[in-house]
């Protein structure tokens, strides 16, 4: 005879009005389209246009990583919320800074 051992995962119990997984990488994704978006005006040689629809971009990130509580923001989330919101400040400053100075 064969001894299987059969290994329950653990779930972690459902906490009532907790938000759904899909809902919390939605920030996550209106940023990541708006990147995609920018690099492809980019690419069509919209620098500027696309450069700042990036910043724009960002910026929505570091304000949706300011605003949402950690359950809503998804992968946005990967250090202190301080620093992400600075972090994802700068370049979006950085980013408009480059698109507003490079001649056309």
């Amino acid at each position: 005879m064969s001894t299987e051992l059969h290994r329950r995962r653990r779930r972690a119990p459902k906490r009532r009005g907790a938000t759904p997984h899909w809902l919390g990488q939605l920030p996550y994704m209106i940023v990541l389209c708006g990147v995609a978006g920018a690099l492809v005006l980019c690419s069509f040689n919209y620098f500027r246009k696309g450069s700042g629809l990036m910043a724009a971009a960002v910026l929505f990130g570091a304000l949706a990583r300011l605003v949402l509580p950690p359950s809503q923001v998804g992968m946005l989330e990967t250090r202190k919320k301080w620093l992400d919101v600075a972090t994802m400040t700068g370049f979006a400053v950085a980013i408009a800074v480059v698109a507003w100075v490079v001649p056309d």
